[in-house]
């Protein structure tokens, strides 16, 4: 009973992050898109393409399915690349909420023995030398990460 209560308060975080995320992108304009995090710094489209790509590799890592957007790994994965040319905004963000809904269901779908199994991105040995290298984790680390990115969103909000 308490790994339940444990792993749905992990997906309850998950989910409000996931929801603060999607109001945060819905919130700036168009011209926002092109606005720097900070002087120097990756522009905001960035950001949000680069949260749907690490996503996009938990459903790979959580072992929920293929990937739909590896094609991007380059463009949103290696920072600073001030002269990139990226997707539209709207089709990124349209990909976000879809890619949200597909994990939000099939993270609640999940058993406590998937949660606490190994991730795809952990070879068996050391799974077996730490099994806290297991899908819960990796949920985690991926929430704490999306809300690093959150604090930044809610900075340029800010700032506009």
């Amino acid at each position: 009973m308490p790994e339940n209560l444990i792993i749905d308060q992990c997906i309850k975080a998950w989910e409000q992050r996931i929801a603060q995320a999607t109001r945060l992108m819905d919130s700036l304009s168009e011209w926002a898109m092109d606005t720097e995090i900070a002087p120097g710094r990756n522009k905001v489209v960035y950001v949000i393409g680069h949260l749907l790509i690490v996503h996009d590799k938990l459903i790979e890592g959580m072992e929920l399915g293929e990937r739909k957007h590896a094609n991007l790994d380059a463009l949103f994965l290696d920072a600073r690349q001030p002269d990139a040319q990226y997707p539209d905004t709207a089709w990124i963000k349209e990909n976000w909420k879809e890619q949200s809904e597909f994990l939000n269901e099939k993270f609640n779908q999940m058993t406590e023995a998937d949660w606490l199994s190994k991730h795809a991105y952990v070879r068996a040995e050391d799974f077996a030398l730490q099994p806290e290298r297991n899908k819960l984790n990796l949920l985690l680390s991926r929430t704490n990460h999306l809300s690093s990115h959150n604090g930044q969103l809610a900075l340029v909000k800010k700032a506009a």
